[in-house]
């Protein structure tokens, strides 16, 4: 029984030292991370965060809006509500393929991926422009919580906006493709790209930043949050 005891003592002792450690690291790289980028952020604090979606945005996110209403007429909950695991990943296996097409973007490769290591456990999906990958966490689609499933809908949009943005970076700087984005918002989401502020430094911040404000923005045209016409 001592035996034990000591044991048990020293697994609790060896977790608390890695807890400690753990968390002396995130803080130094947070501040590391501030100090490196302390011109942007504070750029970014000054920032009109005000959603001014340019025409080609306005008119895929019609197209989007318009795609979504056929696939649920019903809303999708209604659609999703029966469905197995199986029919619910196919559905959303399908989705994605569709949303490349409507988005004009292509990705290298689609992960949905299922794990309860911190941090991504607890993201909906993210975009990693590094490999072009898109990452859609299948727990929370396989959750049986219809406002999870709901709102995994949008993130295949919001994720594959961001490869949209990382792509009319790349297609203006080698003068490929710009989708029809100004040269001024082309600039603006490059700089961010350099600069972009995780949701561990700050959770305001990271929503402000205008590739996040403009994925995020472009959900609410899809959501019905808010009401655009194509501009002409």
């Amino acid at each position: 029984m001592i035996e034990i005891g000591i044991a048990l003592l020293i697994a609790g002792v060896s977790y608390a030292l890695q807890y400690i450690f753990g968390r002396i690291r995130f803080w130094r790289e947070k501040r590391e991370y501030i100090q490196q980028n302390s011109g942007y952020i504070e750029q970014l604090e000054k920032m009109d965060a005000e959603y001014r979606p340019e025409k080609p945005d306005v008119e895929m996110a019609l197209r989007c809006k318009e795609y979504l209403s056929q696939v649920f007429p019903n809303g999708i909950n209604e659609r999703t509500q029966n469905m197995s695991k199986e029919e619910l990943l196919s559905l959303f296996e399908r989705m994605v393929e569709d949303a490349q097409q409507l988005m004009d973007v292509n990705v290298g490769t689609v992960d949905f991926y299922s794990t309860d290591e911190p941090p991504t456990c607890g993201y909906c999906g993210y975009y990693s422009h590094s490999d072009r990958s898109l990452h859609i966490n299948v727990a929370f689609i396989l959750s049986g919580e219809p406002k999870l499933i709901e709102e995994q809908v949008y993130t295949i949009f919001h994720e594959l906006k961001h490869a949209r943005q990382w792509a009319a970076v790349e297609g203006k700087l080698n003068g490929i493709k710009d989708y029809g984005y100004s040269d001024e918002q082309i600039k603006i989401w490059a700089e961010n790209f350099n600069h972009y502020i995780p949701t561990c430094i700050s959770d305001e911040l990271y929503r402000k930043q205008p590739v996040e404000f403009d994925a995020y923005g472009f959900e609410t045209i899809l959501k019905g949050e808010r009401q655009f016409e194509v501009i002409s």
